[in-house]
């Protein structure tokens, strides 16, 4: 089972228009005996394109009308490009904000951007390498597909920033996104069937005049 604070950047991450990896285990050799052993898990790898939106039929749809494109979500906090297809690695806590050791490994995210596809294998060691320095990097068309990589850390708090991830988003800011995106869409998505759990709760809390603030201090229903 997805861990529940993994599931909930999942949909957030979703709603803006990413392509989502959760729980991505690394491999690596256990001593000398041959065997292998997990390294660490990936909480989240994530992929936005640079045009990716969704698109809503306009209704009523008058003769010649062409269909309105629009673009659900899009949180300024991601700062997302739009020029290039943006790639995020992730770790996700419930707790104060911080990046594991594991992924701070140039052989950890050798394998993490491997599985992304966006660097040859010649210069897969340099982007780790600035991963690690600044938190972020940009490849260029003769070294891989033109794309920014960045570290991210979704987490309840962040007592101090951490090191190098240069984008840092709170859970209860992601709670608060969705529960707008919903709001804003209601019209739209009031009868959608959602097989998200978070979606499917946060509308049903919705129909209900409920958001999660009522619920973690006690509010009467409406």
């Amino acid at each position: 089972m997805m861990d529940t604070a993994v599931g909930l950047v999942e949909t957030y991450l979703r709603l803006n228009g990413f392509f989502t990896i959760t729980e991505f285990q690394v491999q690596q050799p256990h001593g000398a005996s041959g065997t292998f052993e997990t390294a660490t898990d990936l909480d989240i790898l994530a992929v936005h394109l640079p045009l990716a939106a969704s698109s809503v039929p306009r209704h009523p749809r008058r003769s010649g009308e062409v269909r309105c494109e629009i673009i659900l979500a899009e949180d300024p906090i991601l700062a997302i490009e739009r020029d290039r297809p943006d790639i995020l690695i992730g770790e996700v806590k419930e707790g104060a904000g911080r990046i594991n050791r594991g992924l701070l490994s140039p052989e950890v995210l050798h394998a993490a951007l491997r599985r992304v596809g966006c660097c040859p294998e010649a210069h897969i060691a340099d982007a780790a390498a600035a991963l690690l320095r600044n938190g972020q990097f940009h490849t260029r068309g003769d070294d891989g597909v033109v794309c920014r990589i960045r570290l991210a850390s979704f987490a309840a708090s962040f007592e101090t920033s951490p090191t190098p991830a240069v984008l840092t988003v709170t859970l209860r800011h992601i709670v608060d996104f969705v529960e707008e995106y919903l709001r804003l869409y209601r019209d739209i998505l009031r009868r959608a069937h959602f097989k998200d759990p978070l979606l499917a709760l946060l509308t049903l809390m919705g129909k209900l005049d409920l958001e999660v603030a009522d619920v973690a201090r006690g509010a009467p229903h409406r």
